[in-house]
């Protein structure tokens, strides 16, 4: 019974680590303000993380073993047979099967003419885009994690405006209750603070509920939980940072790594053609053979070699139909090129235009026009409760402040979104990728 006891004992003590061993591990945790200001630490988080990159590594592994194939020489063929056997009457007569039966091997190698060279130059072309389609692939899932990474930012900043305002809103509301009991102002006044009071509530109960779906929308694209408490406008105003005196580089899109790749793409069709081309010189096949021949007693050799040459004539199938399929696909990955530049030179030009606008529209709020609404809700308040101003002037003056403050929060953040789509269009964070481990 002693055994069983201490195997019973040690399955008590070991097993609440088993379970705890067993226990899922929780997700990582980001800091969204710090992730958010380092381009490099957001690039190899994406790298370490994002499915679709690593997706995209294991097709570019794939191509990188067709292109180590395409080198490889054709396989031997070896063939055997048995031959010489009698069926019925042997000539002359009596002879058995080890006296009359011949056995033949041989291996045939096929010798490749001309087609080596652009098959193994349309893989490694194959290859080299697939590594420069994984790098745009991580760079588009750097540009929807820093967006995502933006947004939660951008709610929290509005979240606390709307909630400063909110308490500033309820105060005044006490304030007015009393002043309602002394009957300094009237029920109908009193009632219209309410409502106001009311619709910041609603405001700011909305924006929580889309500050829940930004976090959501944050751990989907990190995979991970993202740590909000701590970040700040600042880390916004500092993201996705731009050079300085950019004018509009548009030679920076043809060194885009989609651009490039479908550039490579396109020579690599280009050399299939060539290969389908070359179809019509014929691959002659070597033969070398050994025959072992049993019928000596007919005067034949008992031991002899044979040596052959095949060459396929191309009379029907030259390549010419691949030929030309090859060179359309040429022709189609040109045009997408030329389509994608276009696209990315008219997404360029709109970027630009927008990041002018919003630069003088948030110097010009928030040098003069948020001061000013600051020091006019402040005299409006005052004026109020000495009863120099109605309740109506008062409400006014505090929705326009609201709302100024609220709209240069919108356009810190459509700043932010577009420095950040210009740093996608114009490839600034490969930078970043080139840094860390080539796919």
């Amino acid at each position: 019974m002693r055994g069983p006891g201490l195997a019973l004992a040690a399955l008590i003590c070991v097993s609440p680590q088993t379970a705890q061993s067993d226990a899922p591990s929780p997700p990582p945790k980001v800091k969204v303000g710090t992730l958010l200001r380092d381009n490099g630490a957001l690039v190899a988080w994406m790298r370490g993380r994002s499915n679709e990159f690593a997706a995209s590594v294991a097709r570019a592994r794939q191509a990188e073993a067709d292109a180590s194939a395409s080198r490889l020489l054709p396989n031997p063929i070896v063939d055997a047979s048995l031959g010489d056997i009698v069926v019925g009457q042997s000539n002359p007569t009596g002879l058995g099967f080890g006296e009359t039966a011949i056995y033949t091997a041989g291996i045939t190698e096929t010798i490749e003419l001309g087609k080596r060279g652009p098959r193994s130059r349309a893989a490694d072309l194959r290859w080299q885009s697939a590594r420069l389609a994984s790098s745009s692939t991580l760079l588009e899932r750097v540009a929807l994690a820093r967006l995502a990474l933006g947004r939660v930012v951008y709610l929290t900043a509005r979240q606390s405006i709307l909630e400063e305002q909110l308490v500033s809103a309820r105060a005044a509301a006490q304030l007015e209750r009393v002043r309602l009991d002394q009957g300094a102002i009237s029920g109908n006044d009193y009632d219209r603070l309410l409502l106001d009071t009311m619709t910041l509530e609603l405001d700011l109960a909305r924006s929580r509920s889309d500050f829940e779906g930004a976090l959501a929308g944050c751990r989907g694209a990190l995979l991970a939980s993202c740590d909000a408490p701590g970040a700040t406008l600042v880390d916004l105003e500092q993201a996705a940072p731009l050079p300085e005196r950019m004018g509009i580089p548009r030679d920076a899109l043809e060194r885009r790594a989609d651009v490039q790749a479908l550039n490579l793409e396109r020579d690599a069709a280009r050399q299939d053609a060539v290969l389908a081309g070359r179809r019509a010189i014929p691959d002659p096949a070597v033969r070398v053979g050994y025959t072992h021949d049993n019928l000596v007693i007919s005067g034949d050799q008992e031991n002899t070699l044979t040596f052959g040459l095949v060459f396929p004539l191309p009379i029907f199938d030259r390549g010419q139909h691949d030929s030309a399929r090859a060179l359309a696909r040429a022709d189609e990955l040109d045009h997408t090129r030329t389509a994608t530049l276009q696209s990315a030179t008219a997404d360029l030009d709109e970027l630009m235009s927008r990041r002018d606008f919003l630069e003088r529209g948030l110097s010009t709020l928030q040098k003069d026009a948020v001061p000013r609404s600051q020091n006019v809700l402040i005299t409006t308040n005052k004026a109020f409760d000495q009863g120099q101003v109605s309740l109506t002037d008062l409400l006014m003056a505090r929705r326009t402040h609201i709302t100024l403050l609220l709209t240069v929060l919108d356009l810190k953040f459509d700043f932010f979104s577009v420095r950040s789509e210009l740093r996608r269009v114009l490839g600034l964070d490969a930078a970043d990728i080139s840094q860390g481990t080539t796919p």
